[in-house]
């Protein structure tokens, strides 16, 4: 196996080209990228954010009664 190293730019499309030297043998080939700046992140919304989506989630309309009976049910199918 033979490494090179090799300088390229990644686009906004986040597609990469690159010339590879001709001694290197045409066929499969592994690639890694290593980038010089940090990864994006994502925005984190918090807990505050997450328990205001649990507050627009519908209720359940079952009391605990029902929930426990049909878990119940449930387990029991899997015997």
């Amino acid at each position: 196996m033979r490494a090179v190293r090799l300088k390229a730019v990644l686009e906004d499309d986040h597609r990469l080209q690159i010339e590879v030297p001709e001694e290197i043998a045409v066929g499969p080939v592994e690639v890694i990228v290593l980038s010089e700046q940090p990864a994006a992140r994502r925005p984190e919304q918090g807990l505050d954010a997450l328990f205001a989506d649990i507050d627009q989630m519908p209720c359940s309309q079952q009391t605990r009664e029902e929930v426990d009976r049909a878990l119940a049910e449930e387990r029991a199918s899997w015997e």
